[in-house]
């Protein structure tokens, strides 16, 4: 019986505790503006890519979320092969003016 209790408790704390998200819109940035997710808002930055006119031996493509350099495909603050997710108040920024990321806006509905 302590044990039924107990899992009860546990399922009705973890049900308290989710989110559920609902898709917002698409967003595409580029350039070193700062970008600040919004309140109510969560980010899944699905894509990011640096492009020039002419190859750049030695520049990485990377982001700057909150303020910290992150190299895709890099061995020292890698960013995640995969998608990223940035809750409200994060700031994000292309690390210089040909950065292209992708994103995709939810509404945090509780």
């Amino acid at each position: 019986m302590k044990i039924f209790i107990l899992l009860m408790f546990v399922l009705l704390l973890s049900k308290a505790n989710s989110q559920n998200l609902q898709f917002s819109q698409a967003l595409l940035f580029n350039g070193t503006a700062v970008q600040t997710v919004p309140a109510g808002k969560v980010w899944k930055v699905e894509h990011q890519s640096q492009s020039y006119a002419t190859s750049a031996a030695g520049v990485y493509s990377s982001l700057i979320i909150n303020g910290v350099n992150w190299y895709h495909n890099n061995t020292s603050g890698s960013l995640p092969s995969g998608p990223v997710w940035l809750p409200s108040g994060t700031t994000v920024a292309g690390w210089g003016p040909n950065t292209n990321y992708n994103i995709i806006e939810f509404n945090i509905v509780p």
